[in-house]
């Protein structure tokens, strides 16, 4: 048996927002055997969460310094540079928030959602998830990825309200504004990804899946 793939929330909502054949061929790439390299996307968390917490200027994560950089670290110095400037509408105080993963319907992937903080936004404690992918997001599919997750957090460490923040182009995304369609289209984008890994693995000869199972919804 082997073990199912993790999806990070970012790559979810890549996922969702992919045509059907650059899905297909994303997911199947996700179940080849890969090296890793450096994380550009979790280097931007990090200093998002530097910022956030231990109140680091510009100058020291690095955003006045020379803009004669490759395409991701550049991207990674936007993002921050956006951040600051949300910060700048939004100087609440931030607290971290813990992560949640779930087990898809049929478990042929996990999803982590890993807030990035946690803020008070109009009177709701909001765990915020940070996104900087050059991918054109859909409202629609990102609220139907926010009901996904926050149908699944425990009720007793429930955040009030859940959202994404792009830093490609400054939208907010929450949670509170979906409505039972969206929900219903989450776990329908959850099923269809089901689908997408079991043909992954069938097609590049990868071991059955264990005996997990999904735990109850809350």
């Amino acid at each position: 048996m082997a073990p199912v793939k993790t999806f990070g929330f970012s790559f979810l909502l890549k996922l969702v927002c992919l045509n059907p054949k650059p899905q297909k061929r994303a997911v199947r790439e996700r179940h080849k055997p890969s090296k890793s390299g450096f994380d550009y996307h979790r280097s931007l968390r990090l200093r998002i969460q530097q910022i956030a917490f231990e109140g680091l200027s510009k100058a020291q994560v690095g955003i006045d310094g020379s803009d004669n950089e490759g395409p991701e670290r550049a991207s990674a110095k936007r993002g921050l540079q956006r951040f600051f400037t949300w910060r700048e509408d939004n100087p609440g105080l931030l607290e971290a928030c813990p992560a949640l993963t779930f087990l898809s319907p049929k478990g042929f992937f996990k999803v982590i959602f890993q807030p990035d903080f946690l803020s008070e936004l109009d009177g709701r404690r909001t765990a915020v998830h940070v996104w900087n992918t050059q991918q054109e997001l859909s409202s629609n599919l990102v609220l139907a990825a926010l009901c996904a997750v926050a149908i699944r957090f425990p009720p007793q460490h429930r955040p009030d309200d859940f959202a994404a923040l792009s830093l490609q182009d400054g939208r907010f995304y929450r949670w509170s504004d979906a409505t039972r369609e969206h929900a219903a289209l989450g776990e329908n984008l959850l099923a269809m990804l089901d689908t997408q890994c079991e043909l992954a693995r069938t097609e590049l000869g990868i071991p059955a899946i264990g005996p997990e199972v999904p735990l109850p919804i809350a």
